[in-house]
């Protein structure tokens, strides 16, 4: 099983110094609703916010229904918009409320979803119990691929959304509608993973209509079964910049570390799980997307000696060439010797290439550099049995 290594990365925050200085000084003024919020932005629903109009955003809520994932990402002038307006949850569906959300709406319509009311009646129900619906926006992928989205006559323009086959693209504050339909246009167009193609359809966002400034987010969320690191959440992709000058681009960065770190051994598990079910069709899909993924973290760093085992041990075990996995094992020894972890993917590459007492070699160097840690000693033990055994029948 691919052993892999965390990577920790920094965290976004916004200072909050002169918010500060302004309560301290002037508490009333801070808080005023209508006199706009801390970050320079008018709260949501105020007279002040609706005179000057929102702060622009544009969001993508999509389905992949051939690998079970769906997935929302967003990008806006205000901070967090991670935080505020997205959601989705595996087997169920995904959402995107770039204005006026409520988090408990959005609970309320994956629970909808997730009992399988389809998107346009978990759309109508959420709206008709709603006093302030024309104050807001919202867009609904459900389970099986179908899109609703709503557009309030309150929301500031130029206000609305953009759908097609699986997506649907929504946006706030912009000059019209063809950043929307240029993002679908990149969507629908764009080959990769689910979080490839929405991150792709923001960029295309951006570059006809920049939101670049200090309180600029953008996040991006992608759920699966199983999907989170070690199969115990359904969060294949969270990730979220709070605020930076370009946010869009900073996400991005994160999300190529991320891939690097998570994803392999994410789709090696879908794989291996499709393998016991009988379906070779989708396992053979899914260990391609695997040994791409490893392959790329490895061409991202040559030298990383946890990059070049997590593919060695991947392509020994899933029989996709156990002499190159012999070559990056070696290598990666050679970036970080006396490792007994990285001597037992050697190991196990050597074994499964029918060189065994080059295996029982290199386990014992395992054995060696662990301390004599059971799970290498039973290995070389049952090895050591393997090869006398052998040599007696030549005799």
């Amino acid at each position: 099983m691919p052993r892999i290594r965390s990577r920790f990365l920094p965290a976004w925050a916004p200072t909050a110094v002169a918010a500060l200085i302004i309560l301290v000084l002037d508490p009333a003024h801070a808080l005023s609703a209508d006199r706009g919020s801390l970050y320079g932005s008018p709260e949501p629903g105020s007279r002040a916010y609706a005179a000057a109009g929102a702060p622009a955003a544009f969001a993508i809520v999509a389905v992949d229904s051939m690998s079970g994932e769906w997935g929302v990402a967003a990008v806006s002038r205000w901070i967090a918009v991670g935080a505020r307006s997205l959601d989705a949850r595996a087997g169920a569906g995904a959402l995107a409320a770039l204005e006026l959300p409520d988090q408990r709406g959005h609970a309320l319509a994956l629970d909808h979803l997730a009992h399988g009311l389809p998107a346009r009646a978990t759309l109508d129900s959420l709206l008709s119990m709603d006093a302030r619906r024309e104050e807001r926006q919202l867009a609904l992928v459900d389970r099986a691929g179908a899109i609703a989205a709503h557009t309030g006559a309150l929301c500031p323009r130029w206000a609305g959304e953009r759908m097609g086959k699986g997506y649907a693209c929504q946006g706030v504050g912009l000059r019209d509608g063809e950043v929307l339909a240029a993002m679908g246009r990149t969507f629908a167009a764009t080959a990769g993973s689910l979080a490839e193609r929405l991150l792709a359809a923001l960029e295309t966002g951006e570059s006809i209509f920049p939101l670049r400034g200090p309180g600029e987010s953008a996040a991006i969320l992608v759920v699966r079964a199983g999907g989170g690191p070690g199969g115990r959440s359904d969060r294949m992709v969270d990730l979220r910049v709070d605020q930076a000058i370009d946010a869009l681009q900073s996400l991005k960065s994160v999300y190529a570390v991320h891939a690097a770190t998570f994803l392999p051994a994410a789709y090696a598990r879908f794989g291996d799980e499709a393998g016991r079910q009988g379906d070779t069709i989708s396992a053979e899909r899914e260990y391609a997307r695997a040994e791409s993924a490893f392959r790329a973290a490895v061409a991202r760093s040559p030298k990383d000696p946890d990059a070049l085992n997590e593919l060695a041990w991947f392509l020994a075990t899933h029989g996709r060439g156990s002499e190159e996995a012999v070559r990056y094992a070696k290598a990666a020894i050679a970036a970080r010797p006396r490792d007994p972890n990285l001597y037992d993917t050697l190991a196990e590459a050597e074994y499964r290439s029918g060189s065994l007492s080059q295996a029982i070699e290199s386990m014992d160097h395992a054995v060696k550099y662990s301390g004599g840690a059971p799970r290498y000693t039973n290995r070389l033990a049952l090895w050591t049995r393997e090869r006398a055994a052998l040599e007696g029948k030549a005799r």
